[in-house]
């Protein structure tokens, strides 16, 4: 385990499934599937996402040990790398006019989200970093995940009918009106991957750390799952590929996934 160790996104190892990858085979940047080469899919670890942003910083992976694979729960933890790093702040503008017609810009920044903590039926969406693109019309913020149509939003009545007694944070991936009052995905119904009661006045932002009410497949129905929102103070990445982050361990395979810094900025390959 003290061979070099890599971490990336394969759109198609040779099964047609988007995944993320932990392999000892180092990744070909210019390729756009079997990014090792080997006309296999076998890893030390995958996890099935079509999400290329982001590997998931917690969730549920398929691991090999002693020549079987197990389902493992993994974590990555923010570390050091020599990689060329790339933040970028994402700025939410702000525009008045004057009484002499002179328009004024404030620009600010908006911390974005990271989920993590998902049951294994909607383990595809640990990891995504949702970025602030706009209010909602009570001035709650609207997240929307990178290159997915992913969101994260404040609604008061999720169906509109007036019987919901709470307003709720909710994870959707239908996209949220901006100017509606209630019901902000038009469905008439309340339909959804999560959801949160909002405590009046709660329209800040969603808790960092909090237990949702999410869709867990026929099997599990509704439950109660822990959701993290970890903030970070970067926006999108400039251009480029897929992250790959080559972590050249001391001390196994732990290492290597406690090297890869990914909570506070996204590494970028040129």
């Amino acid at each position: 385990l003290r061979a070099e160790k890599y971490l990336y996104h394969d759109p198609d190892c040779q099964d047609g499934t988007p995944r993320w990858v932990l392999d000892v085979k180092k990744p070909d940047v210019n390729k756009t599937h079997d990014l090792d080469g080997d006309f296999s899919c076998d890893h030390i670890g995958s996890m099935n996402s079509q999400y290329t942003f982001h590997p998931p910083t917690a969730g549920e992976w398929s691991m090999l040990c002693d020549g079987i694979y197990h389902p493992q729960f993994l974590t990555l933890l923010e570390g050091t790398s020599t990689m060329t790093v790339t933040t970028t702040a994402t700025p939410t503008t702000t525009t008045s006019t004057s009484r002499n017609g002179t328009t004024t810009t404030t620009k600010s920044t908006k911390a974005s989200l990271i989920l993590g903590g998902t049951c294994a039926y909607k383990r595809a969406l640990n990891g995504m970093i949702f970025d602030f693109v706009g209010a909602a019309a009570d001035g709650s913020p609207i997240y929307k995940a990178r290159g997915l149509d992913e969101y994260i939003y404040r609604d008061a009545d999720c169906d509109g009918a007036g019987n919901v007694t709470a307003a709720r944070w909710v994870f959707d991936n239908s996209k949220p009106s901006s100017t509606a009052t209630k019901d902000l995905d038009g469905d008439g119904n309340c339909t959804y991957h999560a959801s949160l009661d909002s405590a009046p006045g709660g329209t800040s932002r969603p808790p960092a750390s909090a237990e949702w009410s999410m869709y867990c497949g026929e099997a599990s129905g509704w439950m109660k799952v822990g959701l993290t929102l970890l903030e970070v103070q970067n926006g999108d990445v400039k251009a480029g590929r897929d992250l790959i982050v080559n972590a050249a361990t001391r001390s196994g395979l732990v290492a290597a996934v406690a090297a890869v810094a990914l909570v506070t900025a996204q590494l970028l390959f040129a």
